[in-house]
């Protein structure tokens, strides 16, 4: 049972007895020939025999479970080493694949590596080219700049020129306009200058025609010639009495001259001729004037006095 259990002890006892049974059986085998009894030779010569046969046993079963156990040991990297020469079997069947999808893979890098080149000169080429418009950009900008300064004060200076050119303008239309204003004086002057020659001429021809002496004293009037005119207009009353327009002129004529007293005595002769002959306007417009000149402030200026009372007789 203990040599089942350990082999190896069983083994090595064994080999004691066998070597011990090899001894007995050379000192039989002596013996006998001392003796003369072979029966007593082949007694330790059996037991030797058997005693091989069970070592050479136990010797084959512990060799047996030896490999038996070292064929359990081995079995899985057998199994491993199976599965790695069916991985490599597997690449290796792949190889021509793998190697063909390599070089069509080195294929594509070195084509985008061209197609990248010669997008990479083509964007140096355009970033060179952008460069340059920008110079140019910056030098035309400058340009722009500089050109810009000069316009500003070519313009300020011709707004000055402008504004000077208005002043100038105005200052002509005002000349013009005075121009104009003493020209229209002088035609209107040169006007009842005339008027005054042909009521001259109509005087000389007919000397008692009142009318005439009416339209020559307002010609006189018109012209500033109050004194002139209110001679004309005494004389048409003269001839005329009853003449209420050369009455309301004469009072109008006292008025520019300062005479408020012969000037209101006058227009209401005038107020009165107007009325009798039915002339309700004129009346009321002699009536107001009269009015207007007794009800002066005394305190006023007479210069104003004359102002406010022809203003508003003409009115």
């Amino acid at each position: 049972m203990q040599s089942s259990l350990n082999p190896s002890k069983a083994h090595g006892w064994l080999d004691i007895v066998e070597t011990v049974s090899v001894i007995g059986s050379i000192g039989s085998s002596i013996a006998s020939i001392f003796i003369n009894q072979a029966a007593l030779a082949s007694i330790p010569l059996s037991i030797t025999v058997m005693l091989n046969l069970v070592n050479r046993r136990l010797q084959l079963e512990s060799l047996a479970k030896t490999n038996q156990s070292a064929v359990s040991q081995i079995m899985p990297a057998v199994e491993a080493n199976s599965q790695q020469i069916a991985q490599v079997k597997q690449l290796t069947s792949d190889y021509p694949q793998v190697k063909s999808n390599v070089q069509e893979h080195s294929q594509q890098l070195q084509s985008n590596q061209a197609a990248m080149l010669q997008e990479q000169s083509e964007t140096q080429g355009k970033i060179h080219t952008i460069n340059a418009q920008l110079t140019q950009s910056s030098s035309d900008f400058s340009q722009l700049k500089n050109d810009t300064q000069n316009y500003t004060e070519m313009l300020q200076t011709s707004q000055l020129a402008i504004t000077e050119l208005l002043q100038d303008k105005a200052e002509v239309q005002t000349t013009i306009e005075s121009l104009t204003a003493q020209q229209m004086e002088v035609v209107k002057k040169v006007d009842y200058l005339g008027k005054i020659e042909s009521s001259t001429q109509a005087i000389r021809i007919a000397p008692y025609d009142a009318d005439a002496y009416y339209k020559r004293g307002l010609s006189f009037q018109a012209l500033g010639d109050n004194q002139g005119s209110i001679g004309d207009f005494t004389e048409a009353i003269q001839l005329n009495p009853s003449h209420a327009s050369a009455y309301y002129s004469r009072g109008l004529a006292n008025t520019s001259l300062g005479n408020k007293k012969r000037a209101v005595e006058d227009l209401r002769e005038a107020a009165k001729l107007f009325f009798e002959d039915g002339d309700i306007a004129s009346y009321q417009i002699a009536r107001d004037s009269s009015k207007q000149i007794h009800e002066l402030n005394s305190s006023v200026s007479a210069e104003d006095g004359e102002q406010v009372a022809v203003g508003s007789l003409f009115a």
